[in-house]
């Protein structure tokens, strides 16, 4: 009798790293904890390191599949065009979002997109969020604008939604719908989403009892050396 030795089934590589997908999902999971989202809204995506002969790329959380049951599998790469390069599950339906703001922000290293209350609590007045706190100004960088309301799933908005956001402040407000912010690490994009929601509870309840500071970032003489809370 032969024996055949079986081989084994070649090692198929993703251009998105156990260690990110993992980190993805901490983050989404984090989002549902600190009640910045909960069942499966929002999204996260981050940019993927650029490799010669293969298309610019992101990594971003799937459609319709809740965060306490999804698992890094579940991540979808997609090339900056729009077309699924790894996954079995479709991307995010705000994808065509996410990749409009890659394109018009490059220091944009990570987006994420939550629903939280008190965002959408202004966002819902249609008022800028000022920053009147200090994470906030030193995260967002500025007021963050409030962009009105419109069907979030197509390319036309995700380019209106970069355009209002701009080069100067890290995160935007879907009015009626929640917030994007965007980092230069998945850490610092959801570090500025949790410092928007934070002060846009402070700012709407300042606001009952009085006329609340405003914060300029460029007044802020941050000593040399000073790590960020």
């Amino acid at each position: 009798m032969t024996l055949t030795t079986p081989y084994p089934s070649p090692v198929v590589r993703s251009r998105a790293s156990t260690a990110l997908r993992e980190e993805i999902l901490g983050y989404c999971r984090e989002s549902v904890r600190a009640g910045l989202n909960f069942n499966t809204q929002g999204n996260i995506s981050v940019r993927l390191p650029s490799v010669e002969g293969e298309p610019d790329a992101i990594v971003i959380t799937p459609s319709d599949v809740r965060y306490d049951q999804m698992v890094p599998a579940d991540m979808v790469v997609v090339a900056m065009d729009g077309t699924v390069l790894e996954g079995d599950l479709l991307p995010s339906t705000e994808l065509p979002v996410h990749l409009a703001h890659y394109r018009r922000r490059p220091d944009a290293r990570a987006i994420v997109h939550t629903e939280s209350t008190f965002v959408n609590v202004l966002g819902a007045l249609g008022r800028r969020i000022d920053p009147v706190l200090l994470n906030m100004v030193l995260y967002a960088k500025g007021p963050v604008p409030v962009m009105p309301f419109e069907f979030s799933t197509n390319a036309d908005f995700g380019r209106r939604s970069a355009e209002l956001l701009g080069d100067d402040v890290n995160a935007v407000v879907w009015a009626n719908h929640g917030l994007l912010a965007v980092g230069t690490s998945l850490k610092l994009a959801f570090k500025v989403a949790v410092a928007v929601e934070e002060n846009a509870e402070v700012l709407h309840h300042a606001s009952q009892a009085g006329e609340p500071r405003v914060l300029v970032y460029a007044d802020i003489d941050v000593p040399e050396g000073a790590r960020l809370p």
